[in-house]
């Protein structure tokens, strides 16, 4: 026990010297605001005011950019900034998907959207985002919610006479889709598996594959919404699950699924990496680390 306050004592001193922290310590150990399904019926009336997303790549193959877990804070994110740019400066069609915990602690959104332009995009942007377990706690949902709108979404692609891909992104980052997200994505999925897409694929923050207990209680999903999750994305033949959080490349196979977990985008980290994914009839990855700073 007194190991374990001394842990405690030492993170808040920690916390106390970082000139960007003004954290809530609840929030530390609890999702103190509003919860999983309270962000998922925010998100469907955002979702249903302004319609549908449906890119037109033009083509029948063309590029994504992946990354996770930037962390950034009002000092350090030259890592965003080089995967930002290696975006921009690739040749169209392209997509770009940030795969959650953006931000390190409060106060850093202004700063996110200084390196996004988030406050210039539209909803038929190629930027698409998905929320972390930082950028929701400390009581930021609302924070989350004005730049970017909503946490759980769909979209699709095409290439201008016939659909493409569907991709599917998921709120995960209190370490639990919930019971409406969680119907929501069963009905999602049996309607659009008659579609006639090439591929779906499900992009989000919490991984489902356990590496170690280094995140906490938000390491993964409890042991029964994975199975159901994992059963659900078989069944429906998702092609692959995109994911971060773990900040360790990881690549498993499950039931006709391919989960990567991707490495941090954060800059005090070494050796991490972002994700280019060739689309077309098939998949073709490559792992990109990111430079000395």
């Amino acid at each position: 026990m007194k190991k374990h306050l001394f842990y405690i004592a030492i993170t808040c001193g920690l916390m106390a010297c970082s000139e960007d922290s003004t954290l809530d310590m609840a929030g530390m150990f609890s999702p103190n605001g509003e919860t999983v399904n309270t962000r998922f019926e925010q998100s469907m009336a955002y979702n249903d005011s302004v319609g549908e997303i449906h890119l037109n790549m033009g083509s029948d193959t063309y590029t994504i950019y992946v990354c996770s877990d930037s962390h950034i804070t009002r000092k350090t994110h030259k890592n965003l900034d080089y995967f930002i740019d290696q975006y921009n400066a690739a040749v169209e069609p392209k997509i770009a998907l940030h795969l959650g915990d953006l931000i390190d602690a409060q106060n850093n959104y202004p700063c996110a959207d200084s390196v996004l332009n988030v406050g210039g995009r539209s909803i038929n942007d190629t930027l698409f985002i998905t929320p972390g377990n930082h950028d929701i706690y400390f009581k930021q949902w609302q924070i989350y919610r004005s730049y970017f709108k909503t946490s759980c979404y769909w979209f699709d692609t095409n290439n201008g006479s016939k659909k493409l891909d569907l991709y599917i992104c998921l709120d995960s980052a209190e370490g639990s889709l919930g019971t409406k997200q969680m119907k929501w994505l069963k009905d999602l999925l049996e309607a659009k598996s008659k579609e006639g897409y090439r591929r779906i694929i499900v992009m989000t923050h919490t991984h489902l594959w356990k590496l170690d207990g280094s995140q906490g209680h938000t390491s993964n999903m409890a042991l029964e919404e994975t199975y159901e999750i994992t059963s659900l994305l078989g069944k429906y033949h998702v092609e692959c699950v995109w994911s971060g959080h773990q900040h360790a490349r990881q690549s498993v196979h499950f039931k006709g699924v391919h989960y990567i977990v991707l490495n941090a985008t954060k800059d005090e980290e070494q050796g991490q990496s972002y994700m280019t994914v060739q689309v077309g009839e098939d998949l073709t990855y490559q792992f990109h680390p990111y430079p000395s700073h």
